[in-house]
């Protein structure tokens, strides 16, 4: 369940920025399952999927300095899911 301290931060983005941001997570999420579904089999997708979510719910993007902040969501995940 998403927390409301990232509630807060989406409905302060403006709709064009919201739908770009979207557009972006999507992007970034599915390369990264794609990546976890190559290197260790579609078994590991829904468990990649899970940790991708979860890092997306524990970092702030809006205070994030990353030029691709999703990325930094992708790195947490990884980290993860690699000691899962």
């Amino acid at each position: 369940m998403m927390n409301v301290a990232l509630l807060d931060e989406l409905q302060s983005i403006p709709c064009s920025d919201a739908a770009d941001l979207v557009t972006e997570a999507e992007r970034e999420l599915a390369a990264y399952l794609l990546a976890v579904k190559e290197v260790h089999g579609p078994n590991s997708v829904n468990m990649a999927a899970e940790h991708w979510m979860k890092a997306l719910d524990e970092i702030c993007l809006i205070k994030t300095t990353a030029k691709e902040p999703f990325r930094v969501v992708t790195y947490s995940a990884l980290s993860m899911f690699c000691h899962s």
